[in-house]
């Protein structure tokens, strides 16, 4: 098995692995005040620490969430609805994964105004467009660091430095794409306010995700019941799911700058032997993911893509896993956006990749590739 989908999800850390039979026994409810209670909430409160050291973070909350999906929802609801008072125009690009997307999406329809700012035509966000979105009634402003689909690096931290001039704009930052994968550090950036991040995409469990809030920075809650996180998500803790985000996350950050590197020189030689192999279209930002490419054998649908490419044991995804149901029916929003051509679009999958994939994986996986696409395009008699 090729597997080349880690943007979806990442198999368990091999750290993880070997140390689940340690923690399984730790069935205490953190809230509880006996000893088993108590003994659950040292490792969650470890857990918010190791966190914090792998953001680069030295102070504020880590706010455990049943995933990304919800941390970014309660970023923005919790914040939008304290701060309606400052303005109800916010601002994001058009190029958010769904969780964000989606959730802009209500908000507009609740009777907010919202700018979209849209990529450049390679995929790229300008720090000066999402800058002349920002108007005198704007509350909040949400950005990803890393876009789930071609990979392209976003400017936050100047964009972070840029919006410190203007004290009233919240500052939200998807970071799902990016924690253990390029560098984060939210120490050097003190007007990223809120940012998000998935257990599951860094070799945890699934079903806990992360959001850290800077100190000072008031939410209100949208899950309510007995006050756990700080009140701001109420629910007994998923303390096995928090400890593995916390151990996957510490593993991925180490030597994670030399990794980079050296992903980085794999990613360009993976690019450039899908443009020899021919018929492929690459998208290409300005700054990429090391671990992310995104291309398409345009007047092909991606999704018979990946089970061409699945019937030989590589695993692939056409966009977006979160709306791979609605691939079917439309292309990519976020290809919609940079101006694709829709035949174009329409062809797209994802190849993603972890620091562990080696050379000779990604040979491996080009080979397939390769005699996929012969096979494909002679099918359809275009060979």
């Amino acid at each position: 098995m090729l597997y080349f989908d880690y943007a979806a999800t990442a198999p368990l850390s091999p750290v993880v692995r070997a140390r689940l039979h340690e923690w399984i026994d730790v069935f205490g409810n953190p809230s509880s005040l006996h000893r088993i209670g108590m003994e659950a909430e040292a490792l969650l409160s470890q857990a918010r620490t190791t966190l914090k050291e792998a953001l680069g973070a030295e102070h504020g909350d880590i706010v455990f969430t049943g995933g990304g999906t919800e941390a970014n929802n309660l970023a923005i609801f919790g914040s939008v609805e304290l701060l309606h008072n400052r303005g109800c125009h916010v601002v994001t690009t058009a190029v958010e994964h769904p969780a964000v997307r989606e959730a802009f999406g209500r908000l507009k329809e609740r009777g907010f105004e919202v700018t979209y700012v849209r990529p450049n035509e390679q995929g790229d966000i300008d720090v000066d467009d999402v800058l002349s979105a920002v108007r005198p009634d704007t509350s909040f402003v949400s950005v990803m660091h890393v876009n789930n689909e071609t990979g392209a690096i976003f400017p936050v931290e100047a964009l972070a430095d840029k919006l410190s001039a203007r004290p009233k704009v919240r500052f939200h930052v998807d970071g799902t794409q990016a924690l253990g994968k390029i560098p984060v550090s939210l120490v050097r950036h003190n007007n990223i306010h809120l940012y998000t991040a998935s257990g599951h995409k860094v070799g945890g469990l699934k079903g806990v995700g992360m959001l850290y809030v800077r100190q000072g920075v008031r939410l209100l809650p949208h899950v309510v019941g007995g006050g756990q996180e700080f009140g701001l998500r109420s629910g007994t803790e998923n303390v096995l799911g928090a400890i593995s985000f916390a151990e996957a996350a510490r593993e991925a950050v180490k030597d994670m700058e030399a990794a980079r590197q050296n992903a980085l020189t794999h990613r360009q030689w993976f690019v450039n032997r899908l443009n020899q192999i021919g018929h492929w279209v690459v998208f290409s930002p300005r700054t990429p993911s090391p671990y992310i490419v995104y291309a398409a054998l345009p007047g092909l649908k991606g999704e018979v893509i990946v089970h061409a490419l699945e019937e030989k044991g590589l695993y692939v995804s056409a966009g977006s896993a979160c709306s791979s149901g609605k691939r079917s029916r439309q292309p990519s929003h976020v290809l919609t956006a940079m101006g694709v051509d829709k035949r174009v679009a329409e062809g797209a999958v994802r190849f993603s990749w972890n620091p562990r994939t080696s050379r000779t994986d990604l040979e491996r996986a080009l080979a397939v590739v390769e005699e996929r696409t012969q096979w494909l395009l002679g099918m359809m008699g275009r060979r």
